[in-house]
């Protein structure tokens, strides 16, 4: 039989009637999917070259009750009022992602969706894209941008996000085009502080995570018009994140998507996963011949730099606060020890942290493996930079392990007194 460790402070107990499947949950999720078709469909392909509809469905984190749009290949799922129900298996990691179940490929999202039809469709889209994105060769993957947690980088960002949505709000091609040049300037400012991988590494996340929000966004808006609002109210959402590590690119691919579209129709056949999207706008601006010399002092007003530099230093103060007790706690504090070796995770994108040579802190993650199953949900979990290990407080609250048959927790050695270790007896 499983063991249950169970470190949390607060326990939620589920009866046999929270499983049940009601037919307003059965008929949410049937208008969902038909929702969802009906933004694909009136694409008809033609942003990607390929309809992109995709075997879809909800699971809810906790119940892991799952409403899906047809049946799966190995029979997990059974019909219901018009949808397909089942419960996900526990080794899968409930997430906004794709994921492999009963023999096929599937879109998976949390449940319940968003309330709003807009705002589920746009992240049905995204992550409908994601199931494409091997197939249209745009799934980059580099490196991490830790470099996101410097708050230089943090303060250059935002000065390009106001730059970017200055033209995303203007009319006139020349100033748009000056904006845009502003905006690939901070961009410049802030890389050019790092060591190359750092562009690199943008560019990739940009790919990965930004083609699909401005996919969705490009799908689910009625026209640029409406798009460019949404895209203003997304740089508001985005600009007081915990971490840019991750989420930096949701918002950055939107605004350089939508930009370019302005400036170059064509730029989505010439994509590649190796492609810049900020290189591809520059390239695409129009020339208004020689520029008017402007005294850096004034673009930085304009842009709000004393602003942003104000904020993002007293944020830089409470951010190292956290991070010298989280460094604290798996440093100086006992850990558990986890060794990774076939394993699979599901985490918030938003609050990943770099600890550096330590690793990355998760704040909230689930890992299943051949260890079993690993739920953080406050405290934070460490994995190291080789992904060889996770890590968790011992005595802290917030994280709860389900262990296999045959694995065990072995008291810290004489070398290493202050970690416990799992291992396979």
């Amino acid at each position: 039989m499983n063991r249950f460790i169970l470190f949390t402070l607060l326990l939620c107990l589920f009866s046999a009637d929270s499983c049940k499947r009601t037919p307003k949950e059965t008929a949410v999720a049937l208008s969902s999917f038909k929702s969802l078709e009906s933004v694909l469909q009136k694409d008809g392909g033609a942003l990607w070259g390929s309809a992109m509809y995709a075997p879809t469905f909800f699971v809810h984190p906790e119940t892991k009750v799952i409403y899906a749009d047809r049946k799966d290949e190995q029979g997990l799922l059974q019909p219901l009022d018009g949808i397909w129900t089942g419960t996900l298996p526990e080794q899968m990691n409930p997430a906004n992602s794709t994921a492999e179940l009963g023999g096929m490929k599937w879109v998976m999202a949390i449940w319940p969706l968003p309330e709003s039809e807009f705002e589920r469709n746009v992240l049905l889209v995204h992550e409908t894209f994601h199931y494409w994105q091997p197939e249209l060769g745009l799934d980059s993957r580099l490196g991490l941008c830790e470099h996101m947690e410097n708050t230089s980088a943090r303060i250059w960002l935002k000065m390009e996000w106001n730059a970017l949505d200055a033209a995303i709000r203007e009319e006139d091609p020349e100033s748009a085009a000056q904006a845009v040049g502003q905006a690939l300037h901070f961009r410049n400012n802030r890389l050019s502080e790092f060591p190359a991988e750092a562009r690199l590494n943008e560019d990739a996340f940009i790919i990965l995570e930004g083609l699909p929000e401005y996919t969705s966004y490009k799908l689910c808006c009625d026209d640029a018009v409406s798009m460019a609002r949404q895209i203003l109210e997304s740089r508001k959402r985005h600009w007081n994140n915990e971490s840019f590590v991750y989420a930096f690119a949701y918002h950055s691919g939107l605004a350089y998507g939508y930009l370019l579209d302005r400036y170059d129709v064509s730029w989505r056949s010439e994509l590649n996963k190796d492609s810049s999207l900020p290189d591809m706008l520059e390239k695409a601006l129009p020339t208004f011949g020689e520029e008017s010399p402007v005294n850096d002092s004034i673009i930085l007003r304009q842009y709000g730099y004393d602003t942003i530099v104000a904020s993002e230093n007293e944020k830089e103060q409470e951010k190292i606060r956290l991070r010298d007790a989280y460094i604290h706690a798996f440093t100086r504090d006992t850990v558990l020890a986890i060794p990774l070796r076939q394993f699979n995770m599901g985490f918030t994108p938003v609050n990943v942290q770099s600890l550096g040579q330590l690793g990355t802190l998760y704040p909230n993650i689930r890992i299943t493996g051949d260890f079993g199953i690993l739920e953080v949900t406050e405290g934070g979990c460490l994995i190291s930079t080789d992904w060889s290990a996770a890590f968790v407080t011992y005595k802290a609250p917030g994280w709860k392990l389900e262990l296999k048959d045959g694995f065990d927790i072995l008291p810290p050695a004489e070398a290493t007194p202050l970690i416990y270790r799992i291992a396979e007896m």
